[in-house]
């Protein structure tokens, strides 16, 4: 019977092995690596990173969390696992996720092994499909489970600083009779200037979503007394004006009613607040 040594195995294992494997000695200097390490970072041999760190080999813009967290497992013998890092590889700035765990002979640690996996397109595709689920498929403005994140913050912040905000809850005046005399298409095509116009007003300062149907809301911290008014009137002028929409000569008036966290310190209440106050002006506009 043929026996296979514990060195052939082991060099036969890396290389099985999906993931960039390297090891290191005790004063983090690389003594070896598979294939698929060399492979990733475009290195032709094993004796490129042989007797040389991190550092050396330039591949971190911040090298500090990659050598504190070795220098950590060497010195207390704790392993990590799925630790998330950058690198730079072939010119560009990849993700990665990194497991090490210190190497021990005769009870002592004389260096650190370790594997890396490449996670940026699963990133990214996290990131693409976070964006799109709070985001309004129509109008491209954040949506109400966007709105439901990031009115959080803003709670936090009162209660951490007292750094009040307003809501304001515009809904769009007749839009059931817009639909109804144009179409649904033309309808989202209001939506969509609505949207546009809500976006110029917000400016920089503010955030605009689209809460649901012909209603947007807009998150403003307050900094003065008079932001409210000032950006309550930038909004009516924005969206209050004629409109050419596909041929088509039209007047888009809309209702806002606004209300302030410290009114409330609820932010269910501050929506309910500020809704409450848009439908009276609402009524007011129909009485006109």
């Amino acid at each position: 019977m043929n026996i296979i040594s514990d060195s052939v195995l082991f060099e036969n294992l890396v290389q099985l092995i999906p993931a960039g494997i390297f090891w290191k000695d005790k004063d983090r200097r690389f003594l070896g690596a598979n294939q698929m390490f060399l492979d990733y970072y475009g290195l032709k041999s094993v004796e490129d990173i042989i007797g040389k760190n991190d550092e050396e080999m330039g591949w971190h813009i911040d090298p500090d969390p990659f050598r504190n967290i070795e220098l950590k497992i060497l010195s207390t013998g704790e392993s990590v696992r799925d630790v998330p890092g950058e690198c730079i590889v072939k010119g560009n700035l990849r993700k990665i996720k990194a497991s090490k765990c210190p190497i021990y002979s005769n009870g002592e640690i004389v260096g650190l092994v370790g594997y890396f996996m490449d996670i940026t397109a699963e990133i990214a595709e996290r990131d693409r499909l976070a964006v799109l689920c709070q985001t309004d498929d129509l109008t491209g403005l954040l949506n109400r489970r966007a709105f439901s994140n990031i009115v959080l913050e803003y709670e936090k912040q009162y209660k951490e600083k007292n750094t009040d905000f307003a809501l304001f809850m515009i809904d769009i005046d007749s839009f059931k009779s817009i639909n109804d005399s144009y179409g649904h298409e033309y309808g989202n095509l209001v939506l969509k200037s609505t949207a546009k116009n809500l976006t110029m007003a917000s400016a920089d300062n503010s955030i605009a979503f689209r809460y649901g149907g012909d209603e947007f809301i807009v998150i403003h911290q307050l900094y003065s007394s008079s932001d409210i008014e000032s950006l309550e009137k930038r909004i009516y002028r924005y969206i209050d004006s004629p409109l050419n929409i596909d041929g088509n000569n039209i007047s888009i008036k809309a209702s806002i009613g606004h209300a302030i966290y410290s009114e409330t310190l609820s932010i269910d209440t501050l929506l309910e607040l500020s809704d409450n106050r848009m439908y009276d002006v609402k009524k007011l506009h129909h009485r006109v």
